[in-house]
């Protein structure tokens, strides 16, 4: 079956190419991509939003049909003139959504720029980078024993865990409460050591987590930060999400 790609065209109309998406995801033998305008899913403009007039709208879209053509992809546009909810349906079945670039100017405006919860509805793992190209250059994984991170790991893994495996990976652990979570953390660590030639473990506290990794991410080089809900704290912290932008850092993260 087919792994199912979702991206919007509109945060930086005049970059897009599709031959980024495809080399990205060259490795995945059989795909389809699903291309969106913010503007299309967004109740109302809110804050500076970029806005593509109709014409520029269609243009773009033969744009990329026709790349498309010329690469051999399978590509359609999404849009909300039947159904207000379609990307959120289609998202339930999709295998992922990029989120392409994520520059200090478009992280600032994150939340006005996208619809109304967009971040917590997504049906789909969303990767979010500001370099399709050369997205990351190791891998900080973290390890809070919910469900929602698991879920993000083994979505990673499935997407990009061979084209990965040379990679470095830290595993960011919140202390255990019990003995269950202890075997837990155990197996995790030996679960990505069969992939990954290279894994450490850092633990760190349960208070300010987010600040945490953020901080500690600033020294990585290019990491890409694989994580379950607690991303969306990061995603509406401007603060932290202008440091996750200008350390060019990505983030790989599940709600579910």
């Amino acid at each position: 079956m087919k792994k199912h790609i979702l991206f919007p065209v509109d945060l930086q109309p005049t970059k897009y190419h599709l031959s980024d998406y495809e080399n990205l995801l060259s490795h995945v033998d059989s795909k389809r991509f699903s291309a969106f305008f913010l503007k299309d899913f967004t109740k109302s403009a809110k804050g500076k939003t970029t806005v593509i007039n109709e014409q520029d709208k269609s243009a773009l879209q033969n744009s990329l049909q026709d790349e498309a053509k010329k690469l051999d992809l399978d590509i359609n546009f999404i849009n909300s003139q039947s159904n207000s909810s379609g990307l959120m349906n289609q998202s339930k079945f999709a295998d992922l959504a990029i989120i392409s670039p994520i520059t200090h100017d478009n992280m600032s405006q994150l939340i006005q720029s996208f619809p109304d919860h967009f971040f917590e509805e997504m049906g789909c793992p969303i990767f979010l980078t500001d370099d399709l190209v050369h997205s990351y250059e190791e891998i900080l994984v973290l390890f809070d024993y919910d469900q929602s991170g698991l879920t993000a790991l083994k979505s990673f893994l499935t997407m990009f865990g061979k084209v990965s495996s040379k990679k470095k990976v830290t595993i960011v652990t919140v202390s255990p409460d019990d003995a269950p979570e202890i075997h837990l953390e155990k197996y995790l660590v030996s679960y990505l050591q069969k992939v990954f030639g290279d894994v450490g473990i850092v633990p760190f506290s349960n208070k300010n987590l987010a600040d945490q990794l953020v901080s500690y991410a600033e020294k990585l080089n290019k990491p890409l930060l694989v994580m379950g809900r607690v991303a969306l704290n990061l995603l509406k912290n401007n603060e932290l999400g202008t440091k996750l932008a200008d350390n060019h850092m990505s983030i790989f993260y599940s709600n579910h």
